[in-house]
Order: structure tokens, then sequence, then C-alpha cells
């Protein structure tokens, strides 16, 4: 909390002030307290949530940071020196920012973040604070070359630090802890320090702020002394090093403090007669700030404010004081306003009013404009008053507007874009009910360009699009997609050609131009429908552009529709599936079981049955073939087919006496829907004498919860046959914790795209978070795709349960099984 004095600080005041020396005396005896503590129990106690914790610390010292540099900086008599902390301070700030960035947990903005990479700033950060007081004790003509210096050291460090930590030396390794080079150049920053501390205090009134700097650089010197013996890059020991390096910035911001703004005003204070108030004294203080200014009391009445704010709101100066805050708000948000602000005042603290640029305040002569506000509390007078810094960025957020448009609009034409185009198409599908998209594309408009230039070009489209958009009925959407073409959004049960035809018409009359151009243009449209052609945004428009391109390539300037022989894809759908049924009748499908490996013990667990398909031009891959049977619905024959074969497998297995396991075998989302699903698996099992619970039924995780009000009692009754449910591919989707409670769930298995990042920490972070979250759930962790030692070392520590994957081996055939597991038993 900012405190104003009201007056002089009297004698009796002085005394009850501790001085830095003793401060930072009883600092330093307390952390050597702690010290020999951590000593005693080295890694004796680690702080819960650290990253937060840690990310918290690092902002206070970055904002003390550049509270000492801005607050160094911007005065007109400034001495060299302070200039000189400023920037070193600057310099400080930003390294911090990146070291506070690259903590290992957090999303790698500036690359992957590692313990090392977040050391390198560290130390750069911390060299940094070194640096900039050595500069301060340099002769006054060498202190020129002071701010070269400090950038260049900056910058050398930011670009070390987050480009090429990778090369140095290793300052950490995870599970030991520091490297004997890290230690010792943190020894080498405590010596620094204290050396630093001792030329200061000897150096006097030579150095502004000098008892307050040197106290903080010995707070300093004993706090960096815990980055020399933690093991953990969370445990406590790290914890209180931040907490003591904050400190230490606060005896700076303390020394600049008093240097710049409590000495210049207890002096400015003494000029004055007794009767000036508090008012006039922070108008003083804060009539030269860049930023808006605001002092607001408990009632919401505006106490005193600067000539920036005045300025800004556009008042006449004095006019702003004895108002109250909320009519610098829209009628719209006061009401809003007047919650926020009595919210505030019940629970005052240093806080952003305006997070996201969208604020609005109300000039006085009525203007609106945008604003950024940052709140702070502040005891004056005995009373608590409110201060807002308010700047305007009306500027900023036009320029983020203006780029907001352009991302989905045409800055020749003003019309939606191919972007925003994909976007209502699918908002238009997300709709009951059929439609279509219609693609117009104005022929020979290259030939134009070429004869006329493109300003003729572009006035041609300009025209088009206005005779388009005056031709459109209610509910029709026109959009530019690229170039010459155009495209039209069409909702309901429309007579498309008709509406084509109306719309290429608007081509019939010649368009006059400037510069006295009288051109004749034409169109040629094509067209998809929705959802019958496809029930894509992406598919829709490829298709609609195909067709125009084949109505091009007929040469009538007509519209056409879109068939679905046209695109190789669409082809090779058709010829898979005409050619499943045969392929089912002819054997040409077959069945294979990959193992699943008990990961404590190496035990067979079970099996996976996968689906080849091998006709005899060649093998199709399940990735093709799936989603064709799904879509057309054999999905649900071949399916049972799948069932009836793994049945009969593992009855025969079962006869002779082979132990394969749990059976899994994958459903998919169409199978789910199957009414009669239930009853055959029952008749099934009962047929070939295998109990449902020795079935794995798989599902994905996203089919799950994409259906989940008919998924949910399918599957519920599948459990209640006895069989259990697994959920496959976990973690790529997007389960909600109170919905995946109640599924009945017996498996989770981690996606083989979090097992091949097991060797990253994000990866091992969300593998830990699936392992966790199925041992809360009472469910067992299988992981797919496991193929290195390493990864399954990891797992097996991690306790995860099982694992599959060409490490163990490949998808056998049926009859490599018995061998297989004969071998396992041998090998056991």
């Amino acid at each position: 909390m900012i405190q104003l004095p009201a007056m002089p600080p009297t004698a009796a005041t002085a005394a009850t002030r501790l001085p830095p020396q003793q401060l930072a005396a009883m600092l330093c005896a307390l952390i050597s307290g702690l010290l020999l503590l951590q000593l005693v129990f080295p890694g004796w106690l680690r702080v819960p949530d650290y990253a937060a914790l840690h990310t918290l610390l690092e902002l206070l010292s970055i904002t003390m940071s550049l509270l000492v540099a801005v607050m160094s900086w911007f005065k007109t008599d400034s001495s060299r020196q302070l200039r000189v902390l400023a920037i070193g301070f600057m310099v400080v700030a930003v390294l911090d920012s990146l070291h506070a960035v690259s903590y290992p947990v957090l999303p790698g903005f500036l690359g992957p973040n590692t313990p090392h990479k977040a050391i390198v700033l560290w130390l750069g950060a911390r060299s940094a604070v070194a640096l900039a007081m050595l500069c301060m004790l340099l002769p006054e003509r060498q202190q020129r070359s002071a701010a070269p210096l400090l950038l260049v050291y900056g910058l050398l460090f930011a670009v070390l630090g987050v480009g090429y930590h990778a090369a140095l030396p290793p300052l950490y390794v995870p599970g030991l802890g520091l490297t004997p080079l890290k230690v010792a150049l943190e020894w080498l920053l405590v010596a620094g320090y204290l050396l630093l501390a001792w030329r200061i205090q000897r150096a006097g009134l030579s150095i502004p702020a000098g008892p307050w700097l040197a106290a903080g650089l010995l707070v300093l010197a004993f706090g960096e002394l815990f980055f020399c013996s933690y093991r953990l890059v969370d445990d406590l020991a790290n914890g209180l090093g931040h907490v003591f390096k904050v400190i230490g910035q606060a005896f700076f911001l303390r020394g600049v403090i008093e240097t710049r703004l409590l000495l210049p005003y207890q002096q400015l204070t003494a000029e004055k007669a007794a009767h000036e108030d508090a008012l006039g004294r922070l108008n003083a203080l804060v009539a030269g700030a860049p930023l808006g200014i605001l002092v607001v009391d408990g009632g919401g009445l505006i106490s005193s404010s600067n000539h920036a704010a005045e300025n800004m709101f556009r008042a006449a100066p004095g006019t702003l004081d004895g108002l109250t805050v909320d009519e610098l708000v829209g009628h719209d948000l006061r009401a809003a306003h007047l919650r926020h602000r009595v919210a505030y005042h019940a629970a005052p603290q240093v806080r952003r009013m305006s997070e996201r640029q969208g604020l609005q305040a109300l000039r006085r002569d009525g203007s609106r404009f945008y604003v950024n506000v940052a709140l702070a509390p502040l005891q004056w007078g005995g009373r608590q008053h409110t201060l807002a810094f308010v700047s305007d960025v009306s500027a900023e957020v036009r320029q983020n507007l203006q780029l907001q448009w352009l991302a989905d609009h045409d800055e020749l034409t003003t019309l939606p874009n191919r972007r925003a185009t994909l976007e209502r198409l699918a908002a238009a599908l997300r709709q009951p009910g059929h439609g279509a998209l219609l693609v117009l594309n104005i022929d020979a408009l290259g030939r134009i360009n070429q004869v006329f230039g493109h300003r003729v070009g572009d006035e041609v489209l300009v025209a088009s699009s206005r005779r388009l958009q005056g031709l459109l009925l209610p509910g029709e959407q026109i959009t530019r997609l690229q170039g010459d073409s155009f495209a039209v959004i069409m909702c309901g049960e429309v007579p498309v050609e008709a509406r084509a035809a109306v719309l290429l018409a608007a081509f019939s009359l010649p368009f006059q131009l400037s510069g006295e151009v009288r051109l004749q243009a034409s169109a040629t449209a094509g067209y998809s429908r929705f959802p019958d052609d496809s029930q894509q945004p992406d598919l829709l428009l490829q298709y609609a552009e195909l067709a125009m391109a084949a109505a091009k390539r007929s040469g009538q300037h007509g519209v056409r529709a879109f068939n679905a022989a046209q695109p190789a894809q669409s082809r090779r759908w058709l010829e898979l599936a005409s050619q499943l049924a045969a392929g089912l009748q002819q054997d040409e499908f077959f069945l294979v079981y990959q193992p699943r490996i008990a990961l404590d013990g190496g035990q067979v667990a079970g099996f996976e049955v996968l689906l080849r398909w091998q006709p005899a031009a060649g093998s199709i891959s399940p990735g093709e073939f799936i989603p064709v049977a799904e879509e057309t619905g054999f999905i649900l024959e071949l399916g049972r087919w799948v069932f009836e074969r793994a049945l009969a497998q593992l009855a025969q297995w079962q006869r002779a006496g082979v132990a394969v396991g749990r059976m899994a075998i994958n459903l998919s989302t169409r199978q789910l829907s199957d009414a009669g699903l239930q009853d055959f698996l029952l008749q099934s099992c009962a047929r070939h004498g295998i109990s449902p619970a020795q079935l794995e039924l798989e599902i994905t995780e996203t089919a799950a919860m994409e259906n989940l009000e008919w998924a949910l009692p399918v599957l519920q009754r599948l459990r209640a046959l006895g069989a259990y449910i697994a959920l496959d591919d976990f973690g790529t989707g997007y389960s909600s914790l109170a919905y995946l409670q109640q599924l009945p769930v017996s498996v989770l298995k981690i996606d083989v795209a979090f097992v091949r990042n097991l060797d990253r920490e994000e990866g091992r972070a969300v593998a830990r978070t699936i392992i966790t979250l199925a041992q809360n759930l009472g469910c067992n962790t299988v992981a797919e795709g496991v193929e290195t030692e390493a990864q399954r070392g990891w797992l097996l520590a991690n306790h995860c349960d099982e694992m599959q994957g060409f490490l163990e081996a490949r998808p056998l055939p049926a009859a490599a099984v018995a061998p297989y597991l004969q071998r396992k038993r041998d090998a056991g």
C-alpha cells in the first residue's frame, strides 16, 4: 500500500525508523538460520504449486526493477549515476522476464523450457545487478560508456539464454541438483555483491541512495546462498532464495523512492506553508506523470487528478476534482462499474482493471475512448483512497480491430474472405435443414488486368460485388474467396440453379468504369449441396470449386452441380466403399493380435484385436478403410464379423489351454448406435463359450464425449454384462471430469502421441496426469506405442499398469500367439 506523508517527518517518527544497514543485518541473521536448517535437512520441504509462487515472486521482482528503472530515469535533473542505474535495472527486468517465462512447467513461449535455460537467464539477471552497481562506482567520464555496456551485456545474455543455452555447460542435473559450475558461479556472485556493498557504503553520499543500495546488495548476497544448496527446483531453499531476492530488490526500490520521491517531497513540504493539505502535495508529485492519475475516495469522488488525466478526459483544469468516477464511464456501464468499485474498495490491492482491450471511458465532451486502467490502494490523510492510473489506448485498439477485420474480410470489396466463408459455412452446417454453396468466377479477369491494368480489374471486382449484393435474397450471404471468385451461401431448400442464373445475369450488362472504360464481363458458377455432398466446410468449398472448374471447362459460362466422381478423393472413397462387401465375402479381411504387457513383472495381460485388409492389389491401411466403412454403415457388418472371428479364436485358444488374458476389441461410433449390439454380443459369447468378462471393449474418448447422451447408457449396459470398457486415445479429446466419472470405464489408454513425447517434460507431465487421474478413478492405464526402453522405464517408474507397442512385439497373426506366449514363459 502506498502511503504519502502528510507533513515532514518529525524527530519522533525518524527515531522509530530503522536504518537500512540494521534492517539488512537482521535479515542476514534470519537467512543464516534458514541456511543452517537447509544444511542440516537438505531438501526438507518442497513448495506445493511452486510454479505459481515462482511466477508471482518474479513478477514482483520485475515490477520493482521496472520501478527502479523508471523512477531513476524520469527526472530532468537526474544524475548520470541514476541514469546508469535505470538502464541496468531495465536490463535486469528484461532478463528476469525471460527467466520467469522459461520456468520448466510453463508453456514454451520462447522454445522448450528447461531448468538449465531458466538458470542461465537467472545468472544473467543477477550478474546484471552487480554490473549496474559497478558502473555507478566508475568515474563520471567513464560512465558515458556504461549504458552501451549494460545493453550489450543484457542482449548477450538474452540471446545466449534463449537461443544457445543448450550449448553451455550444464548447471542443473534433474534428480541430482546443482552442478559444481553453478555453485561456483553463485559463490562468485555472493563475493561480488559483498564487495560492491562495501564499496558503495564507503562511497557515502557520492552514490545516490547509497545506504539502501549497499543494504540491498548485502541481502542479495546472503539470499544468493540459497541457490548454492537446493537440489530440486521446487524445494523451500529455491523459494526462499526468490523471496529474499524480492526483499533485496525492495531495498533498491526504497532507496530510489527516498532519493527521487521522499526526499524531494519532504523538501517541498518544508518550503510550503503548514496549511497546504495533502491533496496539493499529491498533485505536485503526479502532475508531470505521463499517465493519467486519479485519486478516488471510498465514495467514488475524485479527490485529485493530474494534468495528463485532465487532457485525456478533455476537462478544464480542476474540473475533474469533485466528480464521481462513475461520471467518466458510459451510462450503459455505470451499474457494472459501481459494483466493481465497491468490491475493490472492500479488498483493495494492486491490480489491473482492464486486462483485455475493450474498456471504454467517457470524456467530458461526451466522446468515448479505450483505456487501460491499473489500480493501487492509497492511505492518505487517514482515509482509504484508490489510485487509478489511466492510459489512452484508443490508437492501439483501433489498429487491432482493423487487423481483426482484415483477418476476416477482403480489403478491396469489404466482403468476408475465404476464412470467414468457411466459418459461416460451418455455422450453416450446424443448423438443421439443407442448403447450397455457390461459387462464381469472373471469366478472363486476368486478361482484363493484363490489357487495362490491375486498377481496372479491381474496379470490375468492386462493381461485381455490388451487383451481386443487390441481388441477394434474405438469408443469403456473399463472400470473396480469392482473386476473381465469389461465394454465396444459401440456406434452405432453394432452387440453386435458378438462383445461380439470376446472379450470373448480373454480368449481362457492361461495366462502366472510371476513365470512360466500358467492359463486358461474364461469369461461371458451380455449386455443392449440404449436407448431401458433405458436412465439412472445406470439402463443400472444394466441391463447389471443382464444379465451377468443370463448368469453365465446358465453355458454356453457366452453372454446374458437384459430381462426387470429380475429385480423386471421392473416386477413392467410392472405390473402397464398393469393395468392402466383396472383400469380406472373399475373405480378404483378417485379424492380428498385439500383446499387452504388465509393466510390473512383464507378464502378458492380454491382446488387442486389430483388423487388416489385404486384397489382391495390395494392403489397405485401416486409417483409410475404417472411415469409409463408418460413413457407409458397413462398419456394423464388419464389426460383427470381427467379434465372431475374435471370439472363435479366443475359444480355440481356450480349448487348447493357451491363456491369452483379456481380449480388447475396438467399437466404433456407429457400432455404439447399433440397437442390437448387446444381444448380439451375448449370443456370440454364449455360442463360443466365452465369458463377457474376458472382453475389453475400446471406444475412443472423442466418440464417447461427442455422443455422451446415447453412448453412456449403451456403455453402462455393456459393462453390466461383465465386459470391461476402455477409453482409447485418452488425452486427445476433451473429457470433462464430471462426465468421465459417469462413464463405466475400467481402462484409460494413453495415446501414442504422449508416449512418443516422454523425452520432453510436456509429454511426461501429461502422461503423469493421466496415470494419476486413472488411479483416482480406480482405472488401469495402458500406454500405447511404446518403442524404447526409456519409455518403458519411465512408465514403470510412474506406476503405469500396462503397455503395448513395437518394443514388445508387433501385431501377431493368430498362429504366432501360442509360440510367442511359450517364449515368454521360457524366458521368464
